[in-house]
């Protein structure tokens, strides 16, 4: 999820003994803000409440300590659709009662039921229909101090999971991958240099994930503020742009994913616009390419815009191409194709640029390009796929060598609250017979 500033609003109408509520000291130390409105349980005066409350600042939970209250506070919701929680306290083993608005109130709508202690939990856990509560939260479960233990829970409802970083904000995995065998790791650097610079709206946005396929020589990862993945192959394994791409992918934190070669770059324009776009779904997107005067070119072969998903779903690349130069990019698009993904272009507002700047006896490779070794592969797979059907044509070879997280760095990103779309949930059956990603 989407963190966010951990606002808690608490609805009172009567102070209950031994309310569970945070202390000053600890909300300045867990950086949460507190609110009290106390008002009686009239439904105009809390939507009021509620509703200058929000527009003051948006909140991401409500904590209610009586029923008449929290049903307001669930109406107030649905009336308004606010994503907020709502937290619901239990002082004493209480029969909840049944009927569909009691679990419309207390166990369909409530997102959090608060307990103090094991006997409380156990009541309301272990109970008939009249008692049964969901979604409870023991304040004692970690031996930790009650006030610690309810600012954990405050935290996690906004967003903040101990431990965890959230990349939800990600919407693009840029991928590229390079062996470098000779004097330096320049082609890789000036390209990261130029991402650098872009605004922060963009690179807050993309992921890059740069993959080191095995190269000899020593190099320090450049210090660049983006969101970047440095992935260190240990074994050098000749012409093993498959693998890298493969394991490339396995780190890429959004479903979209730009899988590139490092000897093109994409203008400032053209990410931004990808991450914009929806879901790719089935569809698998070739990029128009522009050359050093400007002039249009078609795609290059090995440059794709895809479902992360989709990806694996048709087993990524097949790593019996490794060893041997070339045809591995054709036979992962034969594949694709044949087995139901839809291959397009992208509209030329979207486009990249040959690297023609690259110094390829400096900072490039200096491995023989020669199809003869994969020719026979290829064949042979071209042959299975036209007379065995689905399942053939595909050795399932994945990612069969070692590697290792050389960097992986976040950037901050702020809290962007996410578009409500309530009818989106209700399109289940709609997406279950449409292709995936719709």
């Amino acid at each position: 999820m989407t963190a966010s500033v951990p606002r808690v609003v608490h609805l009172l109408s009567a102070e209950p003994a031994g309310r569970h509520a945070l202390g000053d000291a600890v909300c300045r130390e867990r950086g949460i803000e507190q609110r009290v409105l106390r008002c009686e349980p009239v439904r105009g005066r809390v939507f009021d409440l509620l509703a200058a409350s929000w527009s003051d600042a948006p909140f991401s939970v409500v904590h209610v300590h009586d029923d008449r209250l929290h049903f307001l506070a669930a109406l107030w919701r649905l009336v308004n659709r606010k994503p907020f929680s709502i937290v619901r306290s239990w002082y004493a083993p209480t029969a909840v009662g049944s009927g569909w608005l009691k679990n419309w109130q207390f166990r369909n709508k409530t997102d959090v039921n608060l307990v103090a202690d094991e006997p409380l939990r156990k009541h309301f856990a272990d109970g008939d229909r009249a008692v049964w509560l969901p979604n409870i939260y023991r304040l004692d479960y970690l031996g930790q101090p009650l006030e610690e233990s309810l600012a954990d829970c405050y935290r996690m409802l906004s967003g903040h999971i101990p431990g965890r970083a959230s990349h939800e904000h990600i919407r693009l995995t840029y991928i590229t991958h390079f062996y470098c065998n000779q004097k330096s790791i320049d082609s890789v650097t000036d390209l990261l240099e130029l991402y650098a610079g872009y605004s922060e709206e963009v690179r807050q946005r993309v992921q890059f994930v740069i993959v080191d396929d095995g190269s000899p020589i020593e190099y320090e990862i450049p210090d660049v503020p983006l969101n970047l993945t440095w992935i260190k192959i240990d074994e050098d394994i000749r012409w093993n742009q498959g693998g890298a791409r493969n394991v490339g992918v396995v780190y890429a934190k959004s479903d979209n994913v730009l899988v590139t070669d490092l000897d093109h770059r994409f203008p400032e324009e053209s990410l931004k616009a990808l991450c914009e776009r929806p879901p790719c779904g089935k569809r698998l997107y070739k990029v128009w390419r522009k050359d050093g005067q400007g002039n249009w070119e078609k795609a290059h072969p090995n440059i794709f815009f895809l479902s992360r998903g989709r990806f694996f779903e048709r087993h990524g690349y097949d790593e019996e191409f490794t060893g041997r130069y070339g045809a591995e990019d054709v036979r992962f698009v034969k594949y694709h194709k044949a087995t139901g993904t839809w291959q397009r272009y992208l509209p030329k507002t979207i486009w990249c640029q040959d690297r023609v700047e690259i110094d390829r006896s400096k900072s490039y490779h200096s491995l023989t390009r020669d199809l003869s070794g994969n020719t026979p592969v290829d064949a042979r797979k071209t042959l299975e796929l036209k007379y065995h059907g689905h399942g053939a044509g595909h050795s399932r070879s994945f990612l069969n060598f070692t590697w290792t997280i050389a960097c992986d760095r976040r950037l901050d990103a702020p809290a962007e609250p996410l578009p409500v779309d309530i009818a989106w949930k209700w399109g289940t059956v709609l997406r279950q017979i449409l292709p995936r990603g719709y």
